[in-house]
Parts: structure tokens; sequence; C-alpha cells
């Protein structure tokens, strides 16, 4: 079908091993290259929404994913004072970095991979695009996909392009994030015989300019977030953190306890992974020039809050790789696709993914700021107006919100996967609305 199309794939995160595979299970070539190793153990974790879960069945991942994950069930939202002023069913899965070594042994061709290999280069001609990795070592390719997270390499080499035409634009691209939070996450032990709370459970505590998020998705283990806000900064110079850093926010905020019987600190103290980081958010506002695409966090930053990010980057791989699919079943045998069907076919991802980029990202922002009861009226939300409205209205607004996900429309898509079963135990537990609601895909 693709002739000699080949996607090249720079960045080996979530979002490069998912496009990896969906390019392999749709039959197109492609070559990936990750600047350090395949599947670190970093400490990160990943909510899985039902949406998510299901583009991960689609591919054949999600059995393996579910042998390592409990439910989130039930959470638990604190004020400052400890005093509980709201309880829920939450709708997510969290897994941890233990995602990224499923994903890389479900690469069909390990060949295709190239560890400690960062894309620094690339240069396009008429039939195709050619990338230099750090080692000097070049690859040839129909187009380049820059997935290599909110620091993008490709980002900058994108914008050093059309800065040579349009130097606005260029520095737009170089500028559009914004930061006023910081986050210091980590992955702690939780153990069996004094856990800091029980399995399938989430903690959140409300300061203000200040939240805390923990949870348990593994067994033994709490993942676990402290928000701070901070005077707002721009791309290219938000603040970046030490391991010093992160141990001093540990220290000055260890009395805060995400819930009952325990603290930052006794979490700091106990922890398997963590860092400092900070929160960007924002949209990049033009995701491809030429033969480049930006996909996930190299074109769209949300704060973590509500877990919506790396469900929004896994959206953007099935806008892709449907597109992709159609392009190259409607090309002539043999053909290779022109710069101008390449441009049409970017335009069309931006047009159908970048509205629910702009959702999400707005979406993420206001949580953010409910958590840190940034004003008085969300204070009072957190409070008084939350607590009353019903869970099943909850997941109904949820459910519509899942429903607009794309999915994989090479694929068959099974009747039944985690997230609708998920779904299904809110709706056994909160009425039959949210069951009504709920149709997988």
């Amino acid at each position: 079908m693709t002739g000699d199309f080949k996607v090249l794939i720079a960045g080996g995160s979530l979002v490069g091993l998912t496009l990896a595979i969906s390019l392999e299970r749709a039959g197109i070539d492609y070559e990936l290259f990750e600047k350090g190793d395949f599947a670190p153990q970093l400490g990160a974790s990943i909510g899985f929404y039902p949406h998510s879960n299901q583009l991960m069945d689609q591919l054949g991942v999600w059995p393996e994913i579910e042998k390592v994950v409990v439910p989130l069930r039930e959470r638990y939202h604190f004020d400052e004072t400890g005093y509980c002023m709201e309880t829920s069913i939450a709708l997510q899965y969290l897994q941890q970095y233990e995602m990224l070594r499923i994903l890389h042994n479900y690469i069909a061709d390990p060949k295709k991979l190239h560890s400690q290999s960062p894309v620094v280069a690339y240069e396009e001609t008429p039939f195709g695009i050619t990338v230099t990795t750090a080692d000097g070592q070049t690859f040839q390719g129909s187009i380049l996909i820059g997935a290599d997270g909110v620091h993008s390499r490709v980002r900058r080499l994108m914008a050093d392009k059309i800065r040579l035409t349009n130097t606005a634009l260029a520095e737009g691209i170089e500028q559009s994030f914004t930061s006023e939070y910081k986050c210091l996450f980590a992955v702690s032990r939780n153990d069996p015989a004094t856990p800091f709370l029980p399995d399938g459970t989430v903690h959140n505590v409300y300061h203000q300019d200040h939240s805390a998020l923990a949870a348990t998705g593994v067994p033994g283990l709490v993942f676990w977030f402290l928000f701070i806000r901070t005077p707002i900064t721009r791309t290219p110079n938000c603040p970046q953190y030490t391991d010093a850093d992160a141990d001093a926010l540990a220290h000055e905020y260890g009395h805060v306890a995400p819930g009952p019987g325990y603290t930052i600190r006794d979490l700091w103290t106990t922890r398997v992974k963590g860092s400092l980081v900070s929160l960007e958010e924002g949209l990049v506002s033009q995701w491809s020039h030429g033969r480049v695409l930006l996909l996930g966090d190299a074109a769209h930053k949300v704060t973590p809050n509500a877990g919506f990010g790396g469900n929004l980057a896994l959206e953007g791989v099935a806008h892709l790789t449907n597109a992709l699919v159609v392009l190259l079943r409607d090309s002539s045998p043999g053909a290779a696709p022109t710069v101008e069907q390449l441009a049409a076919l970017f335009a069309e991802f931006d047009r159908s993914h970048r509205p629910r980029a702009t959702t999400v990202l707005g979406l993420s922002a206001t949580i953010t700021r409910y958590e840190a009861q940034q004003t008085g009226f969300l204070r009072f939300a957190a409070r008084y107006l939350s607590p009353m409205v019903p869970d099943r209205w909850k997941a109904a607004l949820f459910v519509r919100f899942a429903s607009g996900a794309p999915r994989l429309e090479f694929l068959p898509v099974k009747t039944v996967v985690a997230g609708g079963l998920m779904l299904k135990e809110v709706s056994e537990r909160e009425g039959k609305r949210a069951r009504s609601g709920w149709q997988l895909g």
C-alpha cells in the first residue's frame, strides 16, 4: 500500500512508540529515533481514560497493560484543614513507567528503533526528507514527525526553517507555552502492611496557590504530585530545576497532607523516583511546515492535574494514522504523495485535532487553578457547588467528552474494553443515566 513512503519519528516515549505500533498495524514503514534509552524507569505516570483504553485495545496492547494496573474507584477531596469536602468515583486508570516497556515489547521490528540517536538536523527535497542524528548518521523518509516532547528539538529546527521567511511566526512558535505552576512528582513505596492509602484510591488536597494529589493505581506504589503556583514565565525561559531544588521544595511543603495520616515528607522519604519540573501549557500556533509535523507535547502541552495530556496525545496518534491510511490508500499505486497532498493531510490533521486540543487545554487549566483555589469563586465551587453535583451527572459529562475521541478507523473495535467495564461499574452504582450515555467509540 505504501510503496516507498516512510515516516521518520523523533521521540520514543508514549507518543512515538504508540505511533510506531499504529503504523505497523496499518502497514506503513517508519524509523524511530530516541535521544535516550527506550522505556527508562523515570517514575512518571499516566492516567488512562476509556477512549485511550479502547485505542490500546485496538492495537492489541491493552491486555498486557491491564495486568499491571488497578482501576481507581474512590476519590476524596480535602481542604487545607483535612476536612473531606467531597467523595466521588474516579474514571481513570493509572499506570507506571511499565507502560513504555509494554509498548516497546509490542514493536514488531525492533531494528526500526534507534536509541541514543536524537535528531539534530533535517533537510527537505522535492521527493522526501533526510534527518541527521547526533552520531552523524543520515536517514531518508517521506515525512518527519516531531514527537519529542515539550522541549522538542524538531520544533526548534522547524522554527529555524520558518524564520528564513517569517520571523514573527518563528518567534511565536518558540514562545508558545507559558508556565504558572511547577510540579514535584514522584513514585513512592506503599507498604501493604501500613499503606498511605488503599489500592484504587485517589486523594486530593486543596490549598490556596498549591495542591496535591496521590493515587494508588499499581499495587505497592503511590503516584503523587505537588503543584505550586509560581510567577508566570514563557518558553524558552521557563525555569529548569535540579535535584537539590526538588529536595528543598519537598522539605518546604513537607507538612502538606494529601490525605489522612501521611504527608509530602513521608512520601518523599519513601520515593522510588522523583523530579521537579515547570508545568508548561499552551498550543503551538502552527503544527507543520513542509514535510514536518509536530505531535503530542511538541504541539500542545496541558497541565497534568486532570490527566488529559497523555490521552490527548494518543488522540493525535489516531487522527494522524487515520489520515495517512486514507492518503496512501487513495494514492496511485507506487506513486508517492506530493508535497501538496502532504500539506492537505497536515491541514486536515490540524482541522480535526486542534479543536479537541483547545478544549483539553482549557479544561486542564481550569482544574489546575480550581485545585489551587486561585480565585474566591473556585474556592466556593470546590466547597459548596461540586459536592452537590451527583456523580452520575459528572460521569455523563465525562462520557460525552470521551465519546468525541477518535478511534483507529482501519482496525476493528472490540465490544468491551476495560474503560467500558469501568463506566458500566459507575452506572451500576449511580443509576441508568450513565449507562445509557456511554457507547464504545
